[in-house]
């Protein structure tokens, strides 16, 4: 077996993520801006529970 080849790491702004409408949301739009990235799972009991939280999380700090 040989060595694997190295795959080139991308900034997190090269990606294209889907919010929670199923809508492209491209994250260069937030380049120079905190982000908090949560991959919740939207068929668990949790979710609502975790979309509160992380509301409560995002008006803490939004003006910061």
């Amino acid at each position: 077996m040989g060595a694997s080849e190295s795959v080139p790491q991308k900034s997190i702004h090269e990606f294209t993520v889907k919010d929670y409408k199923n809508q492209d949301v491209d994250l260069s739009m937030y380049k120079g801006k905190a982000l908090l990235v949560v991959n919740v799972a939207s068929k668990c009991g949790l979710t609502d529970s975790n979309y509160t939280q992380l509301t409560d999380l995002y008006n803490k700090y939004k003006d910061q």
